[in-house]
Protein backbone atom coordinates (compact mmCIF):
# COMPACT_ATOMS: atom_id res chain seq x y z
CA UNK A 1 0.00 0.00 0.00
CA UNK A 2 1.69 3.26 -1.22
CA UNK A 3 1.93 5.56 2.34
CA UNK A 4 -0.11 8.32 0.90
CA UNK A 5 -3.53 5.74 0.89
CA UNK A 6 -4.42 6.06 4.23
CA UNK A 7 -4.11 10.05 4.58
CA UNK A 8 -6.90 9.80 1.59
CA UNK A 9 -9.18 7.28 3.13
CA UNK A 10 -8.55 9.25 6.23
CA UNK A 11 -9.55 12.78 4.50
CA UNK A 12 -12.56 10.81 2.50
CA UNK A 13 -13.84 9.27 5.78
CA UNK A 14 -13.65 12.59 7.62
CA UNK A 15 -15.53 14.51 4.69
CA UNK A 16 -18.03 11.66 4.29
CA UNK A 17 -19.01 12.26 8.01
CA UNK A 18 -19.36 16.03 8.01
CA UNK A 19 -21.43 15.80 4.96
CA UNK A 20 -24.00 13.60 6.24
CA UNK A 21 -24.08 15.75 9.60
CA UNK A 22 -25.23 18.73 7.26
CA UNK A 23 -27.47 16.66 4.64
CA UNK A 24 -28.95 15.79 7.87
CA UNK A 25 -29.47 18.55 9.95
CA UNK A 26 -30.15 20.73 6.55
CA UNK A 27 -33.33 22.25 6.23
CA UNK A 28 -34.87 20.43 2.82
CA UNK A 29 -38.09 19.93 0.76
CA UNK A 30 -36.05 16.63 -0.24
CA UNK A 31 -35.49 15.92 3.72
CA UNK A 32 -36.11 12.05 2.90
CA UNK A 33 -33.54 11.72 -0.12
CA UNK A 34 -31.26 13.69 1.28
CA UNK A 35 -31.50 11.62 4.51
CA UNK A 36 -30.64 8.57 2.59
CA UNK A 37 -27.45 9.93 0.97
CA UNK A 38 -26.51 11.07 4.23
CA UNK A 39 -26.61 7.19 5.29
CA UNK A 40 -25.29 5.90 2.45
CA UNK A 41 -22.35 8.40 3.30
CA UNK A 42 -21.74 7.58 6.71
CA UNK A 43 -21.75 3.54 5.31
CA UNK A 44 -18.93 4.44 2.84
CA UNK A 45 -17.27 6.30 5.80
CA UNK A 46 -17.28 3.00 7.58
CA UNK A 47 -16.65 0.53 4.61
CA UNK A 48 -13.53 2.41 3.42
CA UNK A 49 -12.09 3.29 7.34
CA UNK A 50 -10.77 -0.53 6.53
CA UNK A 51 -8.12 1.07 4.37
CA UNK A 52 -6.04 2.72 7.36
CA UNK A 53 -7.67 1.17 10.38
CA UNK A 54 -7.87 -2.65 8.60
CA UNK A 55 -5.40 -4.25 11.75
CA UNK A 56 -7.80 -2.45 14.56
CA UNK A 57 -10.83 -4.21 12.61
CA UNK A 58 -9.61 -7.18 12.07
CA UNK A 59 -8.35 -7.59 15.96
CA UNK A 60 -12.31 -6.63 16.82
CA UNK A 61 -13.74 -9.54 14.65
CA UNK A 62 -17.28 -8.71 16.57
CA UNK A 63 -17.48 -5.37 15.50
CA UNK A 64 -15.71 -6.01 11.71
CA UNK A 65 -18.73 -8.42 10.72
CA UNK A 66 -21.40 -5.22 11.22
CA UNK A 67 -19.07 -3.63 9.05
CA UNK A 68 -19.31 -6.04 6.67
CA UNK A 69 -23.06 -6.26 6.83
CA UNK A 70 -23.04 -2.40 6.51
CA UNK A 71 -21.53 -2.34 3.40
CA UNK A 72 -24.54 -4.32 1.61
CA UNK A 73 -26.67 -1.30 2.66
CA UNK A 74 -24.95 1.38 0.61
CA UNK A 75 -26.45 0.47 -2.74
CA UNK A 76 -29.94 0.64 -1.77
CA UNK A 77 -29.57 3.70 0.30
CA UNK A 78 -27.68 5.16 -3.06
CA UNK A 79 -29.94 4.01 -5.80
CA UNK A 80 -32.72 5.31 -3.20
CA UNK A 81 -31.16 8.52 -3.54
CA UNK A 82 -31.49 8.38 -6.95
CA UNK A 83 -34.69 7.10 -7.40
CA UNK A 84 -36.55 9.38 -4.62
CA UNK A 85 -35.10 12.12 -6.40
CA UNK A 86 -36.52 11.16 -9.91
CA UNK A 87 -39.62 10.40 -8.57
CA UNK A 88 -39.85 12.94 -5.84
CA UNK A 89 -41.24 10.36 -3.25
CA UNK A 90 -41.56 11.65 0.19
CA UNK A 91 -42.60 9.00 2.29
CA UNK A 92 -40.95 5.16 3.11
CA UNK A 93 -43.37 2.35 2.56
CA UNK A 94 -43.33 -0.96 4.65
CA UNK A 95 -42.06 -2.83 1.71
CA UNK A 96 -38.68 -0.97 1.09
CA UNK A 97 -37.60 -2.73 4.19
CA UNK A 98 -36.60 -5.35 2.31
CA UNK A 99 -34.19 -3.49 0.90
CA UNK A 100 -31.97 -4.76 3.82
CA UNK A 101 -32.91 -8.26 3.92
CA UNK A 102 -29.12 -8.97 1.84
CA UNK A 103 -27.42 -6.89 4.52
CA UNK A 104 -29.43 -9.02 7.43
CA UNK A 105 -28.30 -12.57 5.87
CA UNK A 106 -24.95 -11.05 5.23
CA UNK A 107 -24.89 -10.61 9.23
CA UNK A 108 -25.99 -13.93 9.99
CA UNK A 109 -23.86 -15.48 7.47
CA UNK A 110 -20.35 -13.57 8.85
CA UNK A 111 -21.99 -14.34 12.31
CA UNK A 112 -22.04 -17.82 12.40
CA UNK A 113 -18.79 -18.44 9.80
CA UNK A 114 -20.58 -19.28 6.58
CA UNK A 115 -19.63 -16.62 4.52
CA UNK A 116 -17.04 -17.37 1.44
CA UNK A 117 -16.78 -16.62 -2.09
CA UNK A 118 -20.54 -16.27 -2.23
CA UNK A 119 -20.00 -12.94 -0.65
CA UNK A 120 -18.06 -11.29 -3.16
CA UNK A 121 -20.83 -12.70 -5.44
CA UNK A 122 -23.45 -11.25 -4.08
CA UNK A 123 -22.24 -8.13 -3.77
CA UNK A 124 -21.40 -7.65 -7.04
CA UNK A 125 -24.98 -9.01 -7.88
CA UNK A 126 -26.60 -6.59 -5.42
CA UNK A 127 -24.59 -3.71 -7.15
CA UNK A 128 -25.49 -4.56 -10.70
CA UNK A 129 -29.50 -4.45 -9.53
CA UNK A 130 -29.24 -1.20 -7.97
CA UNK A 131 -26.94 0.61 -10.23
CA UNK A 132 -29.40 -0.72 -13.12
CA UNK A 133 -32.28 0.82 -11.01
CA UNK A 134 -30.75 3.68 -10.44
CA UNK A 135 -29.75 4.22 -14.27
CA UNK A 136 -33.56 3.02 -15.07
CA UNK A 137 -34.45 6.12 -13.01
CA UNK A 138 -32.63 8.74 -14.50
CA UNK A 139 -33.53 7.26 -18.22
CA UNK A 140 -37.39 7.39 -17.16
CA UNK A 141 -37.36 11.17 -15.99
CA UNK A 142 -35.04 12.03 -19.07
CA UNK A 143 -37.62 10.61 -21.30
CA UNK A 144 -40.44 12.55 -19.72
CA UNK A 145 -39.18 16.14 -19.33
CA UNK A 146 -37.89 15.51 -23.23
CA UNK A 147 -41.10 14.96 -24.40
CA UNK A 148 -43.54 17.29 -21.97
CA UNK A 149 -40.77 20.36 -20.84
CA UNK A 150 -37.86 22.73 -22.49
CA UNK A 151 -34.31 23.20 -20.75
CA UNK A 152 -32.71 20.75 -18.60
CA UNK A 153 -32.69 20.21 -15.04
CA UNK A 154 -29.30 20.95 -12.65
CA UNK A 155 -30.92 18.12 -10.05
CA UNK A 156 -31.17 15.43 -12.80
CA UNK A 157 -27.32 16.33 -14.20
CA UNK A 158 -26.31 16.01 -10.77
CA UNK A 159 -27.56 12.42 -10.13
CA UNK A 160 -26.04 11.55 -13.92
CA UNK A 161 -22.68 12.48 -12.25
CA UNK A 162 -23.18 10.91 -8.89
CA UNK A 163 -24.08 7.57 -10.72
CA UNK A 164 -21.36 7.41 -13.68
CA UNK A 165 -19.43 8.22 -11.06
CA UNK A 166 -20.24 5.24 -8.87
CA UNK A 167 -19.80 3.02 -12.17
CA UNK A 168 -16.11 4.30 -12.54
CA UNK A 169 -15.14 3.73 -9.17
CA UNK A 170 -16.57 0.38 -8.58
CA UNK A 171 -14.99 -0.63 -11.76
CA UNK A 172 -11.55 0.11 -10.56
CA UNK A 173 -12.01 -2.04 -7.57
CA UNK A 174 -13.62 -4.51 -10.00
CA UNK A 175 -10.86 -4.58 -12.04
CA UNK A 176 -8.41 -4.85 -8.80
CA UNK A 177 -10.21 -7.67 -7.61
CA UNK A 178 -10.39 -9.75 -10.56
CA UNK A 179 -7.53 -9.06 -12.09
CA UNK A 180 -5.46 -9.59 -8.49
CA UNK A 181 -3.65 -12.73 -9.37
CA UNK A 182 -2.42 -11.45 -13.02
CA UNK A 183 -1.25 -7.90 -12.03
CA UNK A 184 2.65 -6.82 -10.64
CA UNK A 185 2.05 -5.55 -6.70
CA UNK A 186 2.88 -1.96 -8.28
CA UNK A 187 0.05 -2.01 -10.42
CA UNK A 188 -2.46 -3.23 -7.82
CA UNK A 189 -0.90 -0.48 -6.11
CA UNK A 190 -1.27 2.16 -8.32
CA UNK A 191 -5.53 0.55 -8.86
CA UNK A 192 -5.89 1.02 -4.78
CA UNK A 193 -4.38 4.52 -5.02
CA UNK A 194 -6.78 5.37 -7.81
CA UNK A 195 -10.04 4.21 -6.42
CA UNK A 196 -8.42 5.94 -3.00
CA UNK A 197 -8.21 9.16 -5.05
CA UNK A 198 -11.52 8.70 -7.19
CA UNK A 199 -13.43 8.72 -3.84
CA UNK A 200 -12.55 11.36 -2.20
CA UNK A 201 -12.93 13.08 -5.24
CA UNK A 202 -16.32 12.16 -5.39
CA UNK A 203 -16.42 13.66 -1.96
CA UNK A 204 -15.14 16.44 -2.67
CA UNK A 205 -17.48 16.57 -5.78
CA UNK A 206 -20.72 16.52 -3.11
CA UNK A 207 -18.85 19.31 -0.93
CA UNK A 208 -18.36 21.65 -3.79
CA UNK A 209 -21.54 20.94 -4.99
CA UNK A 210 -23.31 21.70 -1.62
CA UNK A 211 -21.42 24.69 -0.94
CA UNK A 212 -21.61 25.99 -4.87
CA UNK A 213 -25.43 24.90 -5.57
CA UNK A 214 -26.98 24.62 -2.17
CA UNK A 215 -30.15 23.96 -3.74
CA UNK A 216 -29.52 20.70 -4.78
CA UNK A 217 -30.00 19.73 -1.33
CA UNK A 218 -32.69 22.25 -0.33
CA UNK A 219 -35.37 22.57 -2.81
CA UNK A 220 -37.25 20.49 -5.68
CA UNK A 221 -36.09 21.18 -9.06
CA UNK A 222 -39.24 22.35 -10.79
CA UNK A 223 -38.82 20.87 -14.34
CA UNK A 224 -37.95 17.15 -12.01
CA UNK A 225 -40.66 17.49 -9.99
CA UNK A 226 -43.07 18.34 -12.84
CA UNK A 227 -41.43 15.53 -15.22
CA UNK A 228 -42.53 13.28 -11.88
CA UNK A 229 -46.26 14.70 -11.27
CA UNK A 230 -46.96 13.91 -15.07
CA UNK A 231 -45.54 10.73 -15.39
CA UNK A 232 -48.41 7.91 -15.26
CA UNK A 233 -46.93 4.90 -14.57
CA UNK A 234 -48.45 1.89 -16.87
CA UNK A 235 -49.53 -0.31 -14.02
CA UNK A 236 -51.62 2.58 -13.05
CA UNK A 237 -55.56 2.02 -12.36
CA UNK A 238 -57.82 3.94 -13.94
CA UNK A 239 -59.33 5.63 -10.87
CA UNK A 240 -56.41 6.75 -9.86
CA UNK A 241 -55.45 8.65 -12.89
CA UNK A 242 -58.91 10.26 -12.72
CA UNK A 243 -58.51 10.95 -9.48
CA UNK A 244 -55.39 12.74 -10.34
CA UNK A 245 -56.74 14.60 -12.85
CA UNK A 246 -59.91 15.40 -11.01
CA UNK A 247 -57.91 16.90 -8.26
CA UNK A 248 -55.54 19.04 -10.51
CA UNK A 249 -58.34 20.75 -12.65
CA UNK A 250 -60.82 21.02 -10.07
CA UNK A 251 -59.00 21.79 -6.98
CA UNK A 252 -61.27 20.36 -4.40
CA UNK A 253 -58.74 20.63 -1.78
CA UNK A 254 -59.21 24.31 -1.48
CA UNK A 255 -62.69 23.36 0.26
CA UNK A 256 -61.34 23.33 3.80
CA UNK A 257 -64.49 21.02 4.66
CA UNK A 258 -63.53 18.56 1.92
CA UNK A 259 -63.72 15.04 3.43
CA UNK A 260 -63.40 11.53 1.84
CA UNK A 261 -67.41 10.97 1.22
CA UNK A 262 -67.55 14.52 -0.48
CA UNK A 263 -64.17 13.73 -2.88
CA UNK A 264 -65.61 10.40 -3.73
CA UNK A 265 -69.34 12.51 -4.42
CA UNK A 266 -67.51 14.91 -6.52
CA UNK A 267 -64.84 12.74 -8.70
CA UNK A 268 -66.98 9.62 -9.20
CA UNK A 269 -64.43 7.00 -7.65
CA UNK A 270 -65.86 5.17 -4.83
CA UNK A 271 -64.76 6.09 -1.52
CA UNK A 272 -62.88 2.90 -0.83
CA UNK A 273 -60.94 2.90 -3.95
CA UNK A 274 -59.80 6.57 -3.13
CA UNK A 275 -59.04 5.59 0.51
CA UNK A 276 -56.92 2.50 -0.93
CA UNK A 277 -55.28 4.22 -3.56
CA UNK A 278 -54.29 6.88 -1.64
CA UNK A 279 -52.84 4.49 0.79
CA UNK A 280 -51.08 2.00 -1.23
CA UNK A 281 -49.89 3.79 -3.86
CA UNK A 282 -49.21 7.35 -2.12
CA UNK A 283 -48.20 6.44 1.13
CA UNK A 284 -50.46 8.77 2.45
CA UNK A 285 -53.54 9.21 4.54
CA UNK A 286 -56.73 11.36 3.38
CA UNK A 287 -55.72 14.51 5.02
CA UNK A 288 -51.57 14.17 4.35
CA UNK A 289 -53.05 13.89 0.60
CA UNK A 290 -55.41 16.99 0.68
CA UNK A 291 -52.33 18.82 2.52
CA UNK A 292 -49.83 17.96 -0.49
CA UNK A 293 -52.01 19.98 -2.40
CA UNK A 294 -52.96 22.73 -0.44
CA UNK A 295 -49.25 23.22 0.49
CA UNK A 296 -48.46 23.39 -3.14
CA UNK A 297 -50.96 26.07 -3.98
CA UNK A 298 -49.82 28.18 -0.97
CA UNK A 299 -45.98 28.09 -2.20
CA UNK A 300 -47.42 29.31 -5.43
CA UNK A 301 -49.15 32.26 -3.32
CA UNK A 302 -46.24 32.78 -1.13
CA UNK A 303 -44.16 33.23 -4.32
CA UNK A 304 -45.81 35.12 -7.05
CA UNK A 305 -47.96 37.36 -4.95
CA UNK A 306 -47.63 39.58 -1.39
CA UNK A 307 -50.81 38.43 0.01
CA UNK A 308 -50.57 38.13 3.95
CA UNK A 309 -49.75 34.82 5.47
CA UNK A 310 -52.53 34.56 7.09
CA UNK A 311 -54.88 35.08 3.79
CA UNK A 312 -53.05 32.52 1.99
CA UNK A 313 -53.95 29.70 4.26
CA UNK A 314 -57.71 30.41 4.08
CA UNK A 315 -57.24 30.50 0.44
CA UNK A 316 -55.75 27.43 0.13
CA UNK A 317 -58.18 25.23 2.10
CA UNK A 318 -57.00 25.48 5.84
CA UNK A 319 -59.14 26.65 8.22
CA UNK A 320 -56.18 26.88 10.87
CA UNK A 321 -53.17 28.99 11.61
CA UNK A 322 -51.63 25.63 13.27
CA UNK A 323 -52.49 22.57 11.08
CA UNK A 324 -51.04 24.70 8.36
CA UNK A 325 -47.84 25.66 10.11
CA UNK A 326 -47.60 22.35 10.70
CA UNK A 327 -48.19 20.84 7.19
CA UNK A 328 -45.89 23.13 5.97
CA UNK A 329 -43.23 22.28 7.68
CA UNK A 330 -43.58 18.91 7.35
CA UNK A 331 -43.60 18.84 3.41
CA UNK A 332 -40.66 21.57 3.19
CA UNK A 333 -38.97 21.55 5.91
CA UNK A 334 -39.07 25.29 6.81
CA UNK A 335 -41.58 27.90 7.97
CA UNK A 336 -43.80 29.59 5.24
CA UNK A 337 -42.02 32.60 5.88
CA UNK A 338 -38.56 31.55 5.32
CA UNK A 339 -39.79 29.58 2.42
CA UNK A 340 -41.20 33.38 0.94
CA UNK A 341 -37.61 34.77 1.76
CA UNK A 342 -35.88 31.90 0.71
CA UNK A 343 -38.02 31.95 -3.40
CA UNK A 344 -38.20 35.39 -3.32
CA UNK A 345 -34.26 35.85 -3.22
CA UNK A 346 -34.19 33.66 -6.58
Amino acid sequence: MLPIMPTLAILATFLAVLLSIFLLVVSSQMRLANTLLALFLLATALDISGWFMGEWWMSHRSLNQYRVAIAFVQMPLFSGYIWFNCFQRQVLHPLDALHFVPALAVLIATATDLSGPFMRVLFEAQYAVYIALAIYALWRVRIEMKARFKGSSANWNWLAVMVASSLVAHSLFVVRTVFASAFPQTTLAGLQAAATCLVLGITLLVAFQALLNPKLFRAQDRLLASAATTMVDQTAVEPDQRLLVFMEEHKPYLDPDISLSGLARRSGVPAKEISALINQRHGLHFFDFVNRYRIEHAKLLLIETDDTVTNIIFASGFNAKSSFNSAFRKQTGMTSSAFRQENRKK
